[in-house]
């Protein structure tokens, strides 16, 4: 359930950053709790800025659900000073889950789109459910079936995912915008950027490029709705394939999933 400010329930408040998070909150809580996403649908982290209602009301959380990757600038411009002032006891970083995975999953990176990840999102399911069941133990049985069904929901996906990358020659992701990597990673994918530090390319590096892809075995180019699609499409142009349309802040974390995954099966080599 989405948070209203005019909702005066006891409902417990998450307050979460990106809309991915909102999903699996709402996924394992349902009606029990309320949720405030601090960067909306519609709305992209490069341009969001909360409201300053959004940010009284973030102070007062119940459980703060952050990404917490430190290239994340949205966070680290809006929401550490309001941390410093919440009365929350209950602080959640992907970042930090992230890092307790084992194996090791790679965080030096600039990528700050953890939420691709379906391991990074279980694991964060996991850290949810235990705060959630420590919260409100009246709610356990609860608590404790969503996370099974939704962590058996994201693998399923996982092993569907796995399945078809097997019967495929390709292991490049071609991507406008660098927010696969965490993805890449869980797949053993190797994603190439158009970006650069989040700028178009220019003429040499778009050159450059050009000469790279030409090695590859490319089937098609994710970009993101709202993107400026010159650029992708005159890359699909050229090398003859299929521009491909995913939005990694879709509210829908599953419909966006699923969404890679056809990409991937349907633009084969």
């Amino acid at each position: 359930m989405l948070f209203s400010v005019s909702d005066a329930s006891a409902r417990l408040l998450v307050a979460v950053t990106v809309p991915a998070q909102a999903w699996l909150v709402n996924q394992l809580a349902g009606d029990h709790v309320d949720v405030l996403t601090m960067i909306p649908p519609g709305h992209v982290p490069e341009s969001a800025q909360p409201g300053p209602r959004n940010l009284a009301q973030f102070q007062h959380a119940d459980i703060h659900l952050i990404v917490g990757h430190p290239d994340f600038f949205f966070e680290t411009r809006y929401i550490k000073s309001q941390l410093d002032k919440s009365e929350s006891a209950t602080l959640l970083s992907m970042y930090d889950i992230a890092a307790q995975l084992s194996p090791v999953h790679p965080l030096t990176g600039t990528d700050p789109h953890l939420w691709t990840s379906p391991l990074i999102m279980m694991a964060t399911a996991v850290a949810v459910e235990q705060n959630l069941v420590r919260l409100e133990p009246e709610n356990t049985d609860a608590y404790r079936k969503n996370l099974h069904d939704l962590l058996e929901k994201i693998t399923r996906l996982d092993v569907q995912i796995r399945s078809l990358l097997e019967k495929r020659n390709s292991k490049v992701l071609l991507v406008y915008h660098p927010a696969w990597g965490h993805f890449s990673h869980d797949f053993d994918l190797q994603q190439i950027a158009v970006e650069d530090e989040g700028k178009a390319p220019g003429a040499g590096s778009l050159s450059a490029l050009f000469d790279v892809l030409e090695k590859k075995n490319i089937d098609f180019i994710i970009s993101s709705p709202g993107s400026d699609q010159r650029i992708a499409g005159m890359i699909a142009e050229q090398f003859k394939i299929n521009l491909i349309l995913v939005n990694p802040m879709d509210p829908d974390w599953m419909k966006m999933m699923h969404n890679m995954k056809d990409a991937l099966e349907k633009n084969s080599d």
